[in-house]
């Protein structure tokens, strides 16, 4: 069977996972991130492929790949968004 799937979005977990340690955020939840993700998805070109299910991705032309210093931009913006507007309220008692 097959699958698709949008390389950006690989690229902006990995990113967002990177970013997140180094990162002020009043909360780093599930799903803050998950608000983070789709934030900065919406902001990039979609890049998709397709592949068989289970079958892991090696290789991807370079040239449709997201710059990544654009991708970082886009996580960081998407922070910035997500933490000034949670989609709950934040406890700064912990």
């Amino acid at each position: 069977m097959y699958e698709l799937r949008n390389y950006s979005e690989s690229i902006v977990k990995k990113t967002l996972k990177e970013y997140l340690p180094k990162s002020d955020l009043p909360c780093k939840c599930e799903r803050c991130q998950a608000d983070i993700i789709a934030l900065a998805l919406n902001r990039l070109p979609p890049r998709y492929f397709v592949s068989l299910k289970g079958e892991v991705f090696t290789s991807f032309k370079a040239q449709t790949v997201p710059d990544k210093t654009r991708v970082l931009a886009e996580v960081i913006s998407a922070s910035r968004i997500v933490a000034a507007n949670p989609s709950h309220p934040i406890d700064n008692d912990k």
